[in-house]
């Protein structure tokens, strides 16, 4: 389990966990949010993967398994979101443009597919392999198995099943592929070629078979070519005709999204400056943002808590020290892989000479060094396809999901190989005495709790606030209670549960003006919004829920309007570029019956940006 890779990932963890500690809401970056759950409490269940996998998984064999299921669940997924793009599929996957599956976002379904599509690809070379030499078959034995002629990864197949298995991976290649074009996602279709095209590279240089490597050069040749004219022909009605294609050619610097990234990015770098050593904390890249807000990025999104950008995020939510650890981790795998390609596995030695140069390649085709060099060249090709899909969006759980156990399994062939024969046959099943079996009774008991408490309840929560977001206006009655319910649980999930209740609220009233009748509901959620402000006073997108609350509700309590308006002044001090606090202004002041105060606040917002001036003076002669 040890190794640089291990503390690479624990180092990882540290530098979370420290700028989360002196970032500017500890608590968010503790516990993350729903939404990303990438705050120290969640990349904590990532490190904890990495370890369990290391712990468990000991043979090649169980991870060549792992493999599989990967291949097999993404299939599924992959499956599920072909048939989204022709036909709906529920509430959860109705028919789009942009494919999603059961993922949810199109740029998440991307990451998530460019892992299984190198590891699909991975094993179809393998029984490709397999299938032209079935004498070597049982040469393909599990690494570390301990069980001679049972645990091997590869036994000897006859030759329909193995032209079975050959044409099953070759489907699911293009399954994997096919949705992966359907998601539109311009940064991973960018990665996976990027990926492909170092994998030929290096597959000219050093396939084992040196027969075969004449063919990959044609194929990167056509690659780039194919590239080339859907660029060059980008304004053709071809290309233009076909939505798949004219969005991934569409990528330009002066494309809209393309400007709106670099205005993104160049804030982030400004935030980064203030606090580069430890960052403003996980999930906190909002409140930076807000102080270094551009104008020039209000037509777009409300609000922004990522940089699409892997350098400005880690940069920005843990300082230098939270980018140079993640680098650590991508990094040390690399080397890891380039390691283990020049170690012969079929010994169990430690080092040998460098298959890759001394042209050994009638050893190196058969048998577990094969299988070697074809892992440390398409997971090479995996980790660049990672690297710059990631320069144009952002991890999400489901990209660490895959993340760490592409880790795991290459520290798992890193550690094999550093181990001599003699060193494997020595292992032995540790022993219990009392006090281990206490020590382990002791851990199981704190897991089953935290389980519990920290898992169980807020998964609980969470489904109670997707009953409250998917009632209609007229049955919101029901939403009190189950509110209710959701916070009596006390879960970490409460602050932005109450958040999205709120705005869910809102945006209900807007057909539903009734709703502004119901008190109770008003001193529930209010009253929550103000304990968030206070243990989260940087997070502005808070005080914005609940001076709309207070207009909304003040013909209740006349006094509501001033607190919307202390709540309007404090959104300008955090976000001063952000228009919802002018908004909040004037409709305050014009409730008020205070129009210069009003007109004041619009001729603020012209001197900021005349577009973010003309909104809010519309949305002033608008108001009844």
């Amino acid at each position: 389990m040890g190794g640089i890779l291990t503390l690479a990932v624990l180092a990882f963890l540290l530098t979370t966990f420290l700028s989360a500690i002196f970032g500017v809401d500890s608590y968010l970056s503790f516990w993350g949010n729903l939404e990303r759950m990438l705050g120290f409490f969640g990349i904590l269940h990532f490190a904890a993967f990495f370890l369990m996998l290391a712990g468990i998984f000991k043979t090649e064999k169980s991870w060549f398994n792992l493999l599989k299921i990967s291949v097999a669940v993404s299939s599924l997924i992959s499956l599920l979101a072909i048939l989204q793009r022709f036909t709906s599929l529920g509430l959860i996957m109705p028919q789009t443009g942009r494919v999603f599956g059961t993922i949810g976002n199109p740029a998440f379904l991307g990451s998530y597919l460019i892992f299984n599509i190198f590891f699909v690809g991975y094993l179809l070379i393998i029984q490709l392999q397999s299938s032209k030499n079935p004498s070597t078959s049982a040469a393909l034995g599990g690494l570390r198995s301990g069980n001679k002629g049972k645990n091997g990864l590869l036994p000897e197949r006859s030759g329909a099943k193995s032209k079975a298995l050959i044409t099953a991976y070759c489907l699911l290649l293009i399954v994997n592929c096919i949705a992966l074009l359907l998601t539109q996602t311009r940064g991973a279709i960018l990665g996976l070629a990027a990926g492909a095209m170092l994998c030929l590279i290096l597959f000219a240089l050093f396939y084992p078979a040196k027969n075969y490597r004449k063919y990959f050069l044609p194929v990167l040749i056509l690659i780039l070519i194919f590239g080339g004219f859907i660029f060059a022909f980008r304004n053709s009605a071809f290309v233009k005709s076909n939505p798949d294609l004219n969005r991934i050619a569409s990528v330009s610097i002066k494309d809209v999204t393309a400007q709106n990234r670099l205005i993104l990015w160049q804030k982030a770098w400004s935030a980064w400056q203030e606090r580069p050593i430890l960052g403003w904390g996980q999930e906190n890249y909002e409140v930076a943002l807000n102080k270094y807000f551009d104008a020039q990025l209000l037509p777009y999104e409300a609000w922004y808590d990522r940089a699409h950008n892997f350098i400005f995020d880690y940069g920005v939510a843990g300082g230098w020290l939270g980018l140079i650890a993640f680098l650590s981790l991508v990094g040390i795998a690399t080397f890891y892989l380039k390691k283990i390609s020049q170690r012969d596995f079929s010994n169990s030695q430690k080092l040998k000479e460098n298959k890759w140069k001394n042209k050994q390649s009638e050893e190196t085709s058969t048998g577990i060094n094969f299988r070697i060099l074809i892992l440390s060249i398409l997971f090479s090709g995996m980790i660049l396809a990672y690297l710059v899909q990631n320069l144009f969006v952002f991890d999400t759980f489901v990209s660490y999901l895959v993340l760490f156990f592409v880790l795991a399994l290459i520290n798992f062939y890193y550690i094999a190989s550093t181990q001599e024969k003699s060193e494997e046959s020595k292992i032995k099943t540790p022993s219990l005495n009392l006090g281990k079996k206490i020590l382990l009774t002791g851990l199981a008991i704190i897991v089953i709790f935290s389980i519990y408490f920290l898992n169980i309840k807020p998964i609980s929560a969470s489904f109670l606030a997707n009953q409250i977001l998917s009632l209609n206006s007229q049955n919101y009655n029901q939403a009190e209670p189950l509110l209710k319910e959701a916070l009596d649980l006390k879960t970490f999930a409460s602050d932005e549960i109450v958040y999205q209740t709120a705005l869910d609220y809102l945006d209900k009233i807007q057909s539903a003006p009734q709703l502004t009748e119901n008190e109770n509901f008003y001193k529930l959620v209010s009253s929550y919004l103000t304990q968030t402000i206070n243990r989260s006073p940087a997070q502005a997108r808070n005080y914005v829920a609940l001076a709309w609350l207070n207009l909304y509700f003040s013909s209740q309590n006349p006094e509501r309007i001033n607190s919307a308006i202390a709540q309007g002044e404090k959104i300008k001090a955090l976000a001063p570029i952000k228009k919802d606090a002018y908004l909040i202004l004037v409709a305050a002041y014009s409730l008020n019956n205070e129009k210069q105060k009003a007109e004041n606040e619009i001729v603020q917002a012209k001197q900021i940006d005349a577009a973010l001036g003309k909104q809010v003076e519309e949305y002033y002669n608008n108001i009844p």
